[in-house]
């Protein structure tokens, strides 16, 4: 069996282009420097305190991977028994010479896209904020231009060259300059409905209770990413068009790397899985008219 027939040449693949994506975000965060971009001096949306955090990026980063990674755990260990389960081609391969589970491969294979999609939305969203440049409504407070009634005298003038007599760190200097498009709302979004889609295309069963507690879930995770975002403005830490950016950048990432890329989301697959496991009697050949029963819902429920 060749190198290319093997799943740890495909999991090396993953690794690679997942590094190559995430270590431009690397480089913004330990040399990146954003644009200087000056202010108008009758500008009050950059006059705003500066306050902590309420999500901070710990908090965000926890949340926004623990949440989708256990939640396709779980899904995929509750539904591995049910009927519907199919193999898709490429999962089935060998890692060196051993066989791994289907339970293993299909969890491997929900898991490794959102990483992929989490890392060039990271990396869409660095390439704006350094480039823009765009300050924060606290930037007045944090870097306390030098001079500053001086160099305001004249109405409505437009500061370019100044000087910051901060008392904050350079990584709070360097922060200020960084409001659009809110990063915050970018990843939490991405995350939050990567899950919402998993969920819907993952959990078929067309049971009431199955349907309620899919619903309950999804609304949930929306509601997180909702509160996360609108924090992002009562903090004052970007501006509502900083965050309806970031949301829009989130989720059309997420969209496209999860109906573009993700297995699940191509029904073709599964079938062709199941075609191809006619022959050796371990799926039956997929139709229209072949009635699926869902183990997991009541008994007697079919699709």
């Amino acid at each position: 069996m060749g190198l290319r027939d093997n799943l740890l040449f495909m999991v090396i693949g993953h690794l690679v282009c997942i590094g190559l994506v995430a270590l431009p975000v690397l480089l913004f965060y330990l040399i990146g420097r954003p644009y200087k971009r000056g202010f108008f001096c009758d500008d009050e949306s950059l006059r705003h305190p500066y306050h902590d955090s309420t999500v901070t990026s710990s908090v965000l980063y926890a949340y926004g991977f623990t949440l989708p990674i256990f939640t396709i755990i779980l899904v995929e260990t509750i539904t591995s028994r049910s009927d519907v389960t199919g193999i898709l081609p490429q999962f089935d391969k060998p890692f060196l010479t051993y066989k791994v589970p289907n339970l293993v491969q299909s969890i491997y294979h929900n898991i490794w896209p959102f990483l992929m999609g989490a890392a060039v939305q990271q990396m869409v969203t660095d390439i704006a904020k350094y480039t823009i440049g765009r300050l924060r409504p606290h930037f007045i407070a944090v870097c306390n231009p030098k001079n500053l009634e001086e160099l305001c005298k004249v109405p409505y003038k437009y500061v370019e060259v100044y000087e910051c007599e901060s008392k904050y760190s350079e990584g709070h200097l360097k922060e200020v300059r960084l409001s659009f498009p809110s990063g915050h709302s970018s990843f939490s979004m991405f995350c939050m409905l990567w899950i919402v889609l998993y969920l819907q295309k993952r959990l078929t069963c067309p049971c009431v209770n199955v349907q309620a507690v899919k619903l309950l879930l999804q609304s949930g995770f929306f509601y997180i990413t909702w509160y996360t975002s609108m924090s992002r403005i009562s903090d004052y830490k970007h501006h509502w068009s900083d965050v309806l950016s970031g949301m829009l950048i989130g989720a059309a990432i997420c969209f496209a790397v999860f109906y573009k890329v993700a297995p699940i989301a191509n029904r073709d697959l599964y079938r062709m899985a199941r075609t191809s496991d006619q022959g050796n009697g371990n799926l039956p050949m997929p139709t229209e008219n072949i009635p699926v029963t869902y183990r997991s819902c009541e008994a007697g429920v079919s699709a």
